[in-house]
């Protein structure tokens, strides 16, 4: 279930947003966005379907209208919770980096630290390379404090940049924002982070692999799309050839691609207990001869019917 939140606890819309944004989005993306905040304001939790049920609209556009924001910077997604301006760190967490970016100016200094550490010293060098550019003593800041109060050991904050550049972020701020959602998951050791690493790439390619087949490669997947896709590869377990014929039957059927569709199909065959191609074609088989069966049974009965009042009138 999708949780909301923001950074000071209470809903409020920014001057930001009136006055740079609201003026060119698409209005129902403005109302979806503000609708969101009410439900930070009030702590409510709903999900995808009800939003989209109250306010009118498909599911789809509450889905593009989050990717569109968070294309703007002003949404953060982690999974299915959404984020408002900047991550929101649990109370057990230590503070934000921005407020402990303030303390250390006035405590310590970070440079004199990493210089004395010649651990830290090798972790930046390594970093500004994987980075691809010059670290300024923000982003050395905020850096610092994914060892010094998140606790990150400095080979996971290695895996953390060259995990976001692979993504094509390299952006600090972005890269703060994955930490805290690494730290909520419990990944602060290597181990952890290789199987998470490992099992995203798994995820990955069989979504490439997916698209490709469903003729759509060239565009990403959108939140609900991605989510029908991993509850039938790793919930029904179902492999690339069931979905594949699946998609086969949506298209025979429809003549487009639809996945509510095609999840019928799979969540049946899930039920059944079909799990190979050729029971699913043997079940399409039956299915089709069962319908048959009843159209005939049908045209009979009307036929019936109608001798019946002939004979009536006679």
């Amino acid at each position: 279930m999708p949780q909301f939140m923001t950074e000071n606890g209470f809903a409020h819309v920014p001057f930001d947003f009136i006055e740079n944004h609201l003026p060119r989005a698409n209005a129902t993306f403005v109302k979806i966005y503000i609708y969101l905040l009410m439900l930070c304001e009030k702590k409510e939790t709903k999900s995808f379907k009800e939003i989209a049920e109250t306010l009118d609209i498909l599911e789809s556009d509450l889905v593009n209208a989050l990717e569109y924001w968070q294309g703007k910077g002003l949404i953060f997604a982690d999974g299915e919770n959404i984020f408002f301006g900047k991550v929101s760190v649990p109370h057990e967490l230590p503070q934000k980096a921005d407020d402990f970016k303030e303390d250390v100016s006035e405590t310590q200094n970070i440079a004199t630290t990493i210089s004395e550490n010649p651990e830290l010293s090798d972790m930046f060098m390594l970093a500004q390379e994987i980075l691809g550019k010059t670290i300024t003593e923000s982003d050395m800041q905020t850096i610092y404090w994914l060892y010094q109060d998140l606790k990150m050991p400095i080979e996971v904050i290695l895996l953390l940049i060259e995990y976001c550049v692979s993504k094509g972020k390299n952006r600090i701020s972005y890269i703060e924002k994955v930490a805290v959602s690494w730290n909520e998951m419990g990944l602060n050791n290597v181990e952890a982070v290789t199987n998470y690493l490992k099992s995203e790439e798994q995820k990955t390619g069989f979504l490439y692999s997916v698209r490709r087949l469903m003729g759509i490669a060239d565009r990403n997947l959108s939140q609900i799309e991605e989510q029908y896709l991993t509850k039938w590869h790793n919930e029904f377990m179902m492999s690339e050839e069931m979905i594949a014929l699946a998609y086969e039957y949506c298209i025979i059927q429809t003549a487009k691609l639809s996945f509510p569709y095609m999840d019928k199909i799979i969540t049946r065959w899930h039920t059944e207990g079909i799990t190979t191609v050729a029971d699913a074609e043997t079940d399409n088989k039956k299915f089709k001869n069962r319908i048959r069966s009843k159209e005939t049974a049908f045209s009979d009965n009307k036929y019936d019917s109608d001798s019946l009042e002939r004979l009536t009138r006679k």
